[in-house]
């Protein structure tokens, strides 16, 4: 497909069309924040759980902030 007709498809949406990915950066910035509220929870509950029982946990709590 071409440029041009991804333009006219999208003008066909008009202004409710929802964008379908984040910058870039903010995605990166977002793992991050995950990353390391996920090692926070880890270590506090001393490793005892999988990594991605934190990793789960930690992803929630942060979407529910943002």
């Amino acid at each position: 497909m071409e440029n041009h007709e991804l333009n006219s498809r999208d003008k066909e949406h008009g202004p409710t069309h929802a964008v379908s990915h984040l910058p870039v950066a903010y995605e990166l910035e977002l793992h991050r924040i995950i990353q390391l509220d996920a090692y926070y929870r880890a270590k506090k509950d001393g490793f005892k759980r999988s990594p991605l029982d934190y990793w789960l946990a930690a992803e929630n709590a942060v979407h529910r902030r943002v």
